[in-house]
């Protein structure tokens, strides 16, 4: 008999994005990295068959139950040490055979799913006497640092020492355009849960494909970031991806990375997968723990709108939202309170995404891209657009005659202009024109130049 091992990992985004310091996220982000390779090195006596060993998530089979009992009494005790603030759940199955069927995973999977509801003691717990840090309210070891904040600034201090070439960056200031602006990307696979069975039908094992996928990751976020980007990422394992980056190559970045991350696993998983992402811009002093879970709703909605177009393998696209407002919402909020116009006659959304890396009948990231270049152009009316927007929150009527307004003054000053900025919009969905910007799309009426302001006061030509 053999046994199916797994260790779920918690609290790793709460860990790496406790503060606003980049040296302790970037400490912890490589925390949690080393992770995988603890495992490997705590069963390199046993050498049991990894299956799965990314992002938090571990499974592998172990021969006996000796090794097994010791890797579940020594592995949790070892990170929830090495990490203070993260917890660890922990199941075994036993297995027949010599390998796990669908089942057995399914089995552990449930058990694991009960481990992770049981509340577990921190070992950074405090006492009413104990003094706390104020920015993580942990109790001090030293003048400035808790347990945790000190593990995460030796590990920053370790990684600069392994790779003295890299480009450092110590704050986030340096991640920031010239407006202060930086984004958080967060980016998932898709139809992984379909994929695994089909994939063992055809004789793949688990382990080579978790290897396979993984690689598949790095190298699209390898491909799509160039050496003029100011990026870091932080969670890179199995299909999923945070990075934190400068405001300007955020989009570009997101696009390739998509691109390539179909390429990649079509190559080395021998099956496409798509993914989809969210992308929060925000200033470098806004609650990134906010932002981060803002990506993350981003990339949920993106793929909900996804999977009505394909159950099975939802497209790959993204979302993104730039958060001006001090008050943190969930995103269902931002689009009720700061994303729906309602005028004595009309309702009309502005968040015009999802926009698709490339999907008949729907908006496409490039064409939306090009749309956006096209209004940055000198002369572009995009100024009174903006007045625009501004005046169709009070009457239909009177917006209405500003936007003939707009296009008669933008045709008699830039003929050529105001005819590049037609075509944009006619390519970027064909319901679009100069006179046109709010159209029916997704049940509701919506427009795209809230999409297109937003980018355009979160970046800078480049």
């Amino acid at each position: 008999m053999k046994y199916l091992y797994g260790a779920s990992v918690q609290g790793i985004q709460g860990f790496i994005f406790e503060t606003n310091k980049l040296q302790e996220i970037v400490g912890a982000s490589e925390i949690v990295k080393s992770i995988e390779d603890d495992f490997l090195e705590l069963t390199k006596d046993s050498t049991p068959t990894v299956l799965m060993n990314a992002a938090g998530n571990i499974k592998a089979i172990f021969d006996t139950k000796e090794a097994c009992q010791e890797i579940v009494l020594d592995f949790g005790k070892m990170v929830e040490q090495k990490a203070y603030g993260i917890s660890i759940s922990q199941a075994v199955v036993a297995i027949e055979g010599e390998r796990e069927s669908q089942e057995d995973i399914n089995r552990l999977e449930k058990r694991l799913k009960i481990q992770r509801n049981k509340p577990s003691i921190a070992l950074d717990l405090s006492l009413n006497i104990m003094e706390l840090n104020p920015k993580t309210a942990k109790p001090l070891i030293s003048k400035k640092e808790d347990r945790g904040t000190n593990q995460k600034r030796k590990a920053y201090s370790s990684f600069l020492d392994k790779n003295p070439r890299l480009k450092e960056f110590k704050q986030l200031l340096d991640l920031s355009n010239g407006k202060n602006k930086i984004a958080v990307i967060h980016a998932d696979g898709n139809g992984l849960g379909m994929l695994i069975p089909k994939l063992r039908e055809k004789g793949m094992e688990l382990s080579e494909f978790s290897k396979q996928l993984n690689l598949a990751t790095e190298e699209a976020f390898k491909k799509a970031k160039s050496d003029n980007m100011s990026i870091r990422d932080v969670i890179l394992g199995g299909d999923d991806m945070v990075v934190i980056c400068n405001a300007n190559d955020a989009l570009g970045f997101t696009k390739d990375f998509l691109k390539y991350f179909e390429e990649e696993t079509q190559a080395k998983i021998g099956h496409k997968l798509t993914a989809c992402a969210g992308i929060a811009y925000c200033n470098e002093k806004y609650p990134f723990h906010y932002a981060v879970s803002l990506a993350e709703e981003l990339c949920d909605a993106t793929k909900k709108h996804a999977k009505k177009i394909d159950e099975n393998l939802a497209p790959s696209s993204l979302m993104f939202h730039n958060i001006q407002s001090s008050n943190f919402q969930s995103w269902d909020r931002f689009v009720e309170n700061e994303l729906t116009i309602r005028n004595d006659k009309q309702t009309i959304r502005c968040d015009f995404g999802p926009y698709y890396l490339k999907q008949e009948g729907q908006t496409e990231i490039g064409d939306f891209v090009n749309t956006l270049e096209a209004y940055r152009c000198d002369g572009s009316p995009i100024s009174r657009l903006r007045a625009w927007i501004g005046e169709l929150n009070k009457s239909e009527k009177y917006a209405s005659a500003m936007l003939e307004r707009i296009n008669d003054m933008a045709e008699k000053s830039s003929d050529w202009r105001a005819c590049i900025m037609e075509k944009n919009l006619k390519k970027f969905d064909e319901k679009l024109s100069n006179e046109r910007l709010i159209i029916e799309k997704d049940g509701h009426k919506k427009t795209p130049i809230y999409d297109v302001l937003q980018i355009l006061s979160a970046t800078e030509r480049v």
